[in-house]
Formats: structure tokens, sequence, C-alpha cells
């Protein structure tokens, strides 16, 4: 009896396999990582928004309200907004996008806050301060640290926060 091996089906399977595991890898590379872990808890009425925060995102640019006045903007989520930083050209045009919080640092003598969930549908403004922020890098090119604060008892939010975040884009417009 002879037996007779396919070697060209069978190194045909190999290499496809060997192609699909290179491209796995190279895009498992390219993905967002996570850059932050913690919760964004927020109570609207009857409605309960739990969050978990998964992504900070660090952009800088021109105040609204000053626009000769630099300021630095987190912006915590649960999903990344990478691809939509990029792609704006003023700093607002983020704003649209967030479902989660976002932290403007030197705008004011506090933190300002604003929260939107549920498709933005919901949403909380506030002010917190300085010490509910604590940094442990504050460079131009990166923030890193934690944010917590509870302002639930004045109907706001909760937030715990712990992230590290690299300068995503510097906007040379507000709006």
């Amino acid at each position: 009896m002879k037996t007779r091996y396919n070697f060209q089906r069978y190194g045909l399977r190999f290499f496809n396999g060997l192609i699909f595991f290179s491209l796995f890898m190279a895009l498992s590379f390219t993905t967002v990582k996570e850059s932050c872990q913690g919760k964004l808890f927020y109570k609207a009425g009857k409605k309960t928004f739990d969050i978990e925060l998964k992504y900070a995102h660090f952009i800088t640019g021109p105040d609204t309200f000053d626009p000769k006045k630099k300021i630095r903007r987190l912006i915590f989520t649960a999903n990344p907004l990478d691809e939509k930083i990029k792609s704006c050209k003023v700093l607002n045009c983020v704003d649209q996008y967030i479902e989660g919080i976002q932290l403007d640092l030197d705008a004011a003598p506090r933190l300002l806050y604003w929260v939107s969930v549920n498709g933005q549908l919901v949403q909380y403004s506030g002010t917190s301060v300085n010490e509910t922020l604590s940094l442990s890098t504050d460079s131009q090119e990166q923030l890193a640290g934690t944010l917590k604060f509870d302002h639930s008892a004045a109907g706001g939010p909760v937030v715990d926060v712990t992230f590290n975040a690299d300068l995503m884009k510097n906007f040379d417009e507000a709006r």
C-alpha cells in the first residue's frame, strides 16, 4: 500500500494560518490601550448611570471664554475617542462624542467638570476643589494620578478614577 501526502495542500493551510496569526498580532499591538480604571456614578431622577471608565484622553487648547488662556482637559470615557479627537479641528468638536466626564484644568480657580451620559440626553456640570485631583505626573506631555469626589448630596456625580494619559492633541482654536 502506497501512502501519498499532499504537501502543497497542507503547506498552503500552514501559510494561511501564519498570515492570519501575523495579522492578529499586528492588530493587537495597534489597538488603543486602556489608560484608566475607575467609575462614574450619576443618579438623574429615577435613572442611575454606573459607567466603568477605561480611557483617559488628555488634550490642550485655548479657553472658550479667554482664547489667550491655554487649558488642559482630561476626558474619561468607557470607549476610546482617539480617532474622533484626532479628526477634530477645534477643541469643542470633541464634546459631542463624550460619554463620561471631562475635566478642565487651568480654566478657573477650581476644577470644572461636565458629565454627559445616555447619548448626551443627561448632562450635569459643576466644579470641584483642586484637592480632588491628585497628580503623580504633571507635565506638558503627560498627566497621571487620581480624581476622586462625591457630589451626590448636591445631585451631582460620584467619580473615582486612576489614570495615566499622554497628550493626544494640542488644539489651536476653541471653536
